[in-house]
């Protein structure tokens, strides 16, 4: 089949999503779930990673965390933009702030979304996107 083509799931074989998040069991649990859907997984500790290979491999998709050391979302945000991706970036935080909300929206932000209802629907966010 080619990785364009659609499983009848209707996920698109062969789409990558990143997962940026400096908490290795969120890391996991979210790469676990994307490749039991079919995607390709990138897991990134930091942005730095993700920078780091976002021209050689950028991916359909990229979940971002908002709060990590060094490197917050908001900053990794901006240069991913800044590097001239145009794909979909979705903040994913457990703090629930409307301030952080609009910078990220003002960066560049597909969504903002809180931990618990990504991980209770990530699916469905996932196939907004993709």
């Amino acid at each position: 089949m080619h990785p364009d083509q659609e499983d009848e799931l209707g996920t698109s074989l062969g789409a990558s999503v990143a997962v940026v998040d400096d908490d290795p069991r969120i890391r996991r649990l979210l790469g676990e779930e994307l490749e039991d859907e079919g995607y390709r997984v990138l897991l990134f500790s930091d942005g730095f990673g993700l920078l780091d290979t976002i021209d050689s491999d950028p991916p359909d998709l990229i979940l971002l965390d908002l709060m990590m050391p060094q490197l917050d979302g908001i900053q990794c945000l901006r240069k991913t933009r800044d590097s001239g991706y145009s794909g979909p970036i979705l903040i994913f935080t457990a703090l629930n702030d409307n301030e952080k909300r609009r910078e990220a929206e003002e960066h560049g932000a597909n969504e903002y979304i809180l931990k618990p209802d990504l991980f209770e629907n990530l699916s469905q966010v996932i196939k907004r996107y993709l």
